[in-house]
């Protein structure tokens, strides 16, 4: 089973034709979109033509709580007991799959990228979702830190003020939503291959400096799903550079 995650830039401004050239190679059996901007205008039009062009025959839609960024779910297993949690900034979606590795609760999220403190009530909201399920996975832009990525407290000090805003309290840097993720019981596959070295953005077209060498984008996966960990890599080429301000992020899961 492949699982991609991909922050798209709103819409896929850079070239939504290379986002699903990139998809396609990639083939994934799950895939989580953040940033699917105009993916629900004309009655999802562009979200149906996403998901025909790459093959998925099973998609669903989060509609943001604020602007126009939505989060999209495609799947090439059947969506069951799908739910959207809010309130959210952003968006998620929450589907129930049959896998050979039994069902899986799948959380496809892009978390709000204020503050730490905004991100937090709503990490807890999308936790309580998946709280009664055995097997599940966390996936999507976060817009956190993890403690586990061995920052340098010093690169505060090149902060500008979105990004002090985001990452920081009292000119510290907070890691506070991931801690939480891993206190519920959930791994971070990067961590557990030994690949979280692996930053996920920025990309050479980064606009706004909101990213500063980061791992932002991420899969957890429950501990009963952590044997059959096969796969980890940020996907980091001359296409994946140009299409968005984050890479792609593949896990893949296997019995």
């Amino acid at each position: 089973m492949k699982l991609m995650t991909y922050n798209i830039l709103n819409g896929g401004e850079a070239g939504l034709d290379l986002v699903i050239d990139i998809v396609k190679k990639e083939s994934p059996d799950y895939l989580t979109i953040n940033e699917a901007n105009a993916f629900s205008d004309k009655n999802n039009k562009l979200l149906k033509e996403f998901a025909d062009r790459t093959g998925f025959k099973y998609y669903e839609l989060g509609i943001s709580g604020e602007y126009d960024y939505h989060v999209a779910a495609l799947s090439r297993y059947p969506l069951k007991h799908v739910q959207k949690p809010q309130p959210l900034m952003r968006a998620c979606v929450i589907s129930l799959i049959e896998t050979a590795l039994g069902k899986i609760s799948v959380a496809s999220l892009h978390l709000t990228p204020y503050t730490e403190d905004r991100r937090l009530p709503e990490m807890d909201l999308i936790l309580s979702y998946q709280r009664t399920f055995k097997n599940k996975i966390l996936m999507g832009d976060m817009n956190s830190l993890s403690p586990n990525d061995d920052y340098n407290p010093d690169i505060v000090a090149s902060f500008n003020d979105i990004q002090t805003k985001k990452f920081t309290t009292d000119g510290k840097l907070r890691f506070d939503v991931i801690g939480k993720i891993l206190s519920n019981g959930y791994i971070d596959s990067a961590v557990k291959l030994r690949k979280n070295k692996e930053r996920t953005a920025p990309t050479a077209i980064n606009e706004f400096s909101a990213h500063s060498d980061m791992r932002l984008d991420y899969v957890f996966i429950s501990e009963s799903l952590a044997p059959y960990l096969l796969e980890y890599k940020v996907v980091k080429n001359d296409r994946t550079e140009k299409a968005s301000d984050h890479y792609p992020v593949i896990v893949e899961l296997q019995k």
